[in-house]
């Protein structure tokens, strides 16, 4: 006999978890997870447990709709050892200090001064690899764009009506995003109140986004049918 399930895993939330299972096995771990944090509540760290996995769905999940980007990943390594290359054959410091100009003076210049002069070809390789980074990290409005577009191609043409669900999935998500990272905080130092309310919001969003992709009712009813068996 099958263990009973717990009643958070309600109707909604077993529709999620099948989108996520047929489309994003990774995601739907993630999103399992979170769900199980969430409601119970004696779940230490559970506020930056589950921040992780929202923002780890929201940066993935438009790939899974719309599709990667075919602007392939930035190679932050190798472009790194290329400027530490450049960086040592002009005997800079690699120890953090600025580098000292010698001259004949007997004294250096007096007066404080914010500026380091640096080789041309050193600032070329870094100012290029900060061009492909601004160019290749993809912003959130703009992945979230490119995703509910994917989801309905008519969206493209109603600007007015796409931009509000942008706003809203974005400032759902933020709250999250802003809460990953431990700062010495507890859960209840981190608005752990606010979790459950929170991440139903989130839930919210991501059915009435998921519930455009089951091609008829009578498939979206066979899984609530199966939910509440």
């Amino acid at each position: 006999m099958e263990p009973a399930r717990p009643d958070y895993w309600t109707p909604r939330r077993l529709v999620l978890r099948s989108w996520f299972e047929k489309n994003a096995p990774s995601l739907g771990e993630l999103y399992e997870g979170a769900v199980e944090m969430v409601f119970r509540d004696t779940f230490p760290g559970r506020v930056r447990f589950v921040a992780h996995a929202v923002r780890e769905i929201r940066n993935r999940l438009p790939d899974v709709i719309a599709g990667p980007k075919q602007s392939g990943q930035l190679q932050y390594k190798n472009r790194m050892d290329d400027i530490v290359k450049i960086w040592k054959q002009h005997g800079l410091p690699l120890d953090g200090s600025l580098p000292m100009t010698v001259t004949e003076a007997a004294a250096l210049p007096s007066g404080p001064s914010n500026e380091v002069s640096i080789p041309r070809n050193l600032y070329k390789a870094i100012a290029g690899l900060v061009i492909d980074h601004v160019q290749t990290r993809e912003k959130p409005v703009d992945a979230a764009k490119g995703m509910f577009e994917a989801i309905d191609p008519r969206n493209k043409e109603s600007e007015a009506t796409l931009r509000p669900r942008i706003v809203h999935w974005i400032k759902t998500t933020e709250w999250f995003v802003e809460r990953m990272h431990d700062r010495g905080k507890t859960d209840a130092e981190m608005d752990g109140g606010e979790l459950k309310s929170r991440f139903r919001i989130f839930e919210s969003a991501l059915y009435a986004m998921v519930g455009e992709f089951f091609k008829s009712v009578e498939e979206l009813d066979a899984i609530l049918e199966d939910a509440n068996s």
